[in-house]
């Protein structure tokens, strides 16, 4: 998805993207045309109370049907949302950032050591540097966290050591139980009705303009509540290594595509949290970064223009996709949707996580295929991995600008093995390691290298 793009650095883009042509046979494991057919998807009644969730058992994950990969989403879904000491238990896991100590708060946006504000661009979406401006003119924020599993890896192989990242076994992937997440966040503005929402109150940096851009301003900061809006999931279960990406996002956000739309048609007659009734299709998903038409009022912090956002893909693919077979893509959305309605059921009535829904879930198709420098064909005659679930997914409040552009419109767009090339040429290069398939860990190595120039200038 996440574009689950998931990641919020300018690192990753630089390295090479590349079209992908789906083909569903298969050399091993398990193919989608070998899942069970006919049977519905749904919740399992262990998953209830919410509060009892169990997480899954990534260790006995069997890859034997479409839906498992599905459940396997709720369920750790529901699990990440468990009440955890007053907060969602993800609240607790750490930041990338904060594996190297840099001094950092959630949903802060951050400078680079170098005082350069693409480092953590955590108020602009990956890939486009495009900044989701909400119906009250405030940007949408970002916030990303890994789990234990992640953060004793990285720890335990010294991987904060770029020294130790240049001569680690590029064959060697995260342990199964790794996850990294990525949240968005909508500023709520005062008597705007959260009631269905998720909310927190927490501390964000401001925005000011500089050199014709909006960056953060590091000296100023606000107490603001924040509601969630869209919510990433990556995660290694046994036989994918790739993680499964799944995304989920609140059902007000903003209505779904129809199949064929033109420029004129009206997506919808209502509003939407992210979008205003009888928008025109045209009007939809425009990222007016580097424009001078995008202004900020740095003293309200009102930004203009808003940003009209509109689902490209109710369940993350596409109907006219040629590559892809209908079978398969209608058992994957009937599946999701069947999902959906089970889980919202079974939750009770004022568990406010009913109001959020699995938009997809993408996948490999075949088990234990990540290989390092890991780059799928790009002249249309065949891959050397197949993917499989979800094959267009986004979500439309983290991957909003990438939902139409066939080269970052699915996570395994940007989330790959193969080499990273830094952003600043005094940077040594990423070499093509499977754990590249983490922009969290991307970050983290390129991250280290700036700390470690800094301090040396320090010492100088």
């Amino acid at each position: 998805m996440f574009s689950l793009i998931f990641s919020t650095t300018r690192f990753y883009t630089l390295a090479s993207v590349f079209i992908i042509v789906f083909t569903l046979g298969f050399s091993s494991g398990v193919g989608a045309a070998d899942y069970p057919k006919g049977s519905a998807c749904a919740a399992k009644s262990n998953w209830f109370p919410h509060s009892k969730t169990p997480r899954p058992d990534d260790q006995a994950f069997k890859s034997s049907s479409n839906c498992e990969f599905h459940q396997w989403s709720w369920q750790m879904f529901l699990w990440l949302t468990q009440d955890w000491g007053g907060k969602p238990r993800f609240l607790s896991f750490q930041s990338p950032q904060s594996l190297l100590g840099m001094n950092s708060r959630s949903l802060q946006p951050h400078t680079s050591p170098a005082g350069k504000p693409e480092t953590l661009d955590e108020y602009l979406q990956a890939g486009t540097d495009g900044i989701l401006v909400d119906h009250k003119g405030r940007a949408v924020y970002y916030s990303q966290y890994v789990n234990p599993t992640f953060a004793d890896f990285i720890k335990s192989n010294n991987l904060t050591d770029p020294a130790s990242v240049q001569s680690f076994d590029p064959d060697k992937s995260f342990d199964i139980t790794t996850l990294e997440l990525k949240a968005s966040w909508k500023i709520v503005a005062e008597g705007e009705n959260i009631s269905d929402f998720f909310t927190m109150k927490t501390r964000v940096n401001t925005l000011r303009n500089q050199g014709g851009k909006i960056v953060i301003d590091e000296s100023s900061s606000e107490m603001v509540t924040v509601a969630l809006v869209g919510f990433h999931i990556g995660g290694v279960v046994n036989g994918h290594p790739e993680m499964i990406w799944a995304t989920f996002e609140h059902k007000s956000n903003a209505p779904n595509v129809p199949e064929n739309p033109t420029p004129d048609t009206i997506i919808s007659d209502k509003d939407w949290l992210f979008y205003t009734a009888n928008t025109r299709y045209t009007d939809c998903n425009v990222n007016p970064a580097d424009s001078p038409a995008l202004t900020l009022n740095e003293k309200t912090q009102v930004i203009s223009p808003i940003t009209q956002v509109c689902r490209q893909f109710e369940f993350g693919n596409d109907p006219d996709n040629p590559a892809q077979k209908k079978s398969n893509m209608k058992q994957n959305d009937d599946n999701i949707a069947l999902l959906n309605s089970s889980v919202h059921k079974k939750l009770k009535p004022n568990d406010v996580w009913k109001n959020y829904h699995e938009v997809g879930a993408i996948w490999f198709l075949n088990q234990n295929q990540l290989k390092p420098g890991l780059s799928l064909a790009t002249d249309g005659i065949g891959t050397n991995q197949e993917l499989t679930g979800s094959l267009k997914l986004s979500n439309a409040t983290i991957e909003t600008f990438t939902q139409t552009q066939s080269t970052m419109n699915n996570c395994f767009r940007c989330h790959n093995t193969e080499q990273r090339f830094p952003p600043i040429p005094t940077l040594d290069p990423l070499p093509a390691l499977n754990i590249n398939i983490s922009h969290a860990f991307v970050n983290i190595y390129f991250w280290s290298q700036q700390l470690n120039s800094t301090a040396m200038q320090t010492n100088q």
